[in-house]
């Protein structure tokens, strides 16, 4: 006979591909990044906690002995996901004394009941109060000195300390950098819409990466290149592209199609060769807890909203000093965004297309005339593609078109199939600051899916998408292919300059 809390606490009874899709957003929701991937693939219980064992896999990594707080079925939950480059204590390394460093401190915040998903990094280099080892240290030496363990008491401390009120953690998750390809691999790579141009050649002493920019799918090394990447930029720029590369790995076919008990077994069996979970993550009542708090998001496609880690300022100097810091008040602030969603919620939808009246890009504050840049370009593009080349009439003030001119790619689908692409890079005058258009043949890019609201901007229809109340890109079709303008990726570029921008592509035949 079941247990009383077990009946009680049965999986609500839905469809079975609800159910899939429900436990496969719970995968995606915690992909992370800079060595953090993890995920509560929960179908059928005993086929998830007990399953067939798979041959060429590691053995599981053991339990982190960590003790989380509990939390009612279906309610809402924190999960802390650690990134590091920890080696197995099978690996030669770990024999030799490697001393683990971690490389990820991301937050996650599951909350049916606002029916959303925040996403918070803290940056690395954060001086902190590390509980019994001192104050104004680095962040990620807490996992030097004391593993996940002691980094979870130190984030814990650093929000208490600010605030007086309890931060909970209800779940533990340390991955590799091994761990985070695997899983990326495992679902067929994630399509993200890279920015720009990410080069820094093999044996320089920093993590080699050479990627082009545009949409695009990215695989293994390169995804993890990618959201590690804070050469030229910063811990706060890499902590962005960390919760973009998230967002954007909800939509992927790919993990939409992992839809059979069997796979998500499998898949769960993956991680857990390569993650470490707190000792309860894995247990039968948090299976179930998780399952229905997954069914709630899923149902209700919960936007995933990027918190940025806003109000640090840098050491007095900061060539000899790299530590970041942060105010009591900023710290009280980021709280409240992210337990309860305070100023970072994406507007509530709206299905019905609204109109606006006609409203000239000249007469948008911070805008400059960029036409005949623009044409320059085009006769360059157009004859290399086989679709309009669009343009934007219109640009920020002070931006510029990257020296190398548009790209021109393949792109392939899901399917194989090989799309033409292209991809306008420009700088906004910030150090680390690009937005771009994107064009492709590719009429149903995930990127474009579930677009927030749309609206008519001088007789062209405007898909838009959030992120919070910035406008994280701006979209619209043609018969012949897809377009969309990206903002940079800390959405620095005003929603009304976005708007501007995309009302004022044009091609050379216009």
């Amino acid at each position: 006979m079941r247990p009383e809390w077990e009946r009680r606490q049965r999986p609500p009874r839905v469809g079975l591909s609800v159910l899939a899709r429900a436990a496969v957003a719970s995968l995606v929701i915690v992909i992370c990044s800079g060595g953090a991937v993890a995920a509560a693939v929960l179908l059928q219980v005993h086929k998830i906690v007990h399953p067939k064992p798979l041959a060429n896999l590691p053995k599981p990594e053991p339990a982190l002995k960590i003790k989380v707080e509990p939390v009612k079925p279906g309610g809402p939950r924190t999960l802390l996901v650690l990134g590091s480059d920890r080696r197995s204590k099978r690996s030669a390394d770990a024999k030799v004394g490697f001393e683990a460093r971690s490389d990820t401190i991301l937050l996650i915040r599951l909350d049916p009941k606002r029916h959303r998903v925040g996403v918070l990094s803290i940056p690395r280099d954060l001086a902190v109060t590390i509980p019994g080892h001192g104050d104004g240290i680095k962040i990620n030496e807490a996992y030097t000195d004391g593993g996940a363990k002691l980094t979870t008491e130190t984030v814990k401390n650093l929000f208490e300390s600010a605030t007086g009120r309890n931060f909970p953690i209800n779940g533990v998750l340390d991955v590799n950098f091994k761990g985070f390809q695997e899983a990326v691999n495992y679902v067929h790579g994630v399509y993200v819409d890279v920015d720009r141009r990410y080069y820094i050649p093999p044996n320089t002493g920093t993590s080699a990466i050479d990627l082009q920019p545009g949409y695009q799918r990215l695989v293994g090394s390169d995804a993890l290149a990618y959201v590690r990447y804070r050469h030229t930029d910063s811990d706060l720029f890499r902590a962005a592209r960390q919760q973009d590369f998230l967002r954007q790995a909800v939509t992927q076919p790919s993990v939409q199609k992992l839809k059979s008990i069997d796979q998500a077994s499998r898949l769960l069996q993956v991680l857990q060769s390569y993650f470490r979970f707190d000792k309860d993550f894995l247990s039968t009542k948090n299976i179930f807890g998780m399952l229905k708090t997954a069914v709630a998001l899923s149902n209700g496609h919960a936007p995933v909203n990027q918190i940025p880690f806003s109000g640090v300022t840098d050491s007095p100097d900061p060539e000899t000093d790299t530590r970041l810091f942060i105010s009591q008040s900023s710290l009280q602030k980021l709280y409240t965004q992210f337990m309860t969603g305070e100023g970072t919620r994406n507007p509530k939808p709206v299905k019905k297309t609204t109109r606006r009246k006609t409203v000239k890009a000249s007469g948008v504050s911070g805008m400059e005339n960029a036409r005949n840049l623009g044409e320059n370009l085009a006769v360059l593009a157009d004859a290399k593609l086989h679709f309009p080349f669009y343009f934007p009439a219109y640009r920020t003030v002070g931006s510029r078109y990257d020296d190398n001119g548009p790209r021109i790619y393949k792109l392939k689908d899901g399917k194989g199939k090989r799309h033409e692409a292209y991809r306008l890079v420009i700088a906004a005058g910030g150090a680390g600051e690009y937005y771009g258009i994107q064009g492709t043949t590719w009429m149903s890019p995930p990127f474009l899916d579930n677009p927030d609201r749309i609206v008519t901007q001088n007789g062209r229809r405007l898909l838009l998408y959030y992120d919070g109340s910035h406008l994280r890109a701006v979209g619209w079709k043609t018969p012949k292919a897809s377009y969309w303008v990206s903002n940079t990726i800390t959405h620095e570029i005003a929603n009304t300059r976005m708007i501007a921008i995309a009302a004022s592509l044009t091609h050379l035949k216009q």
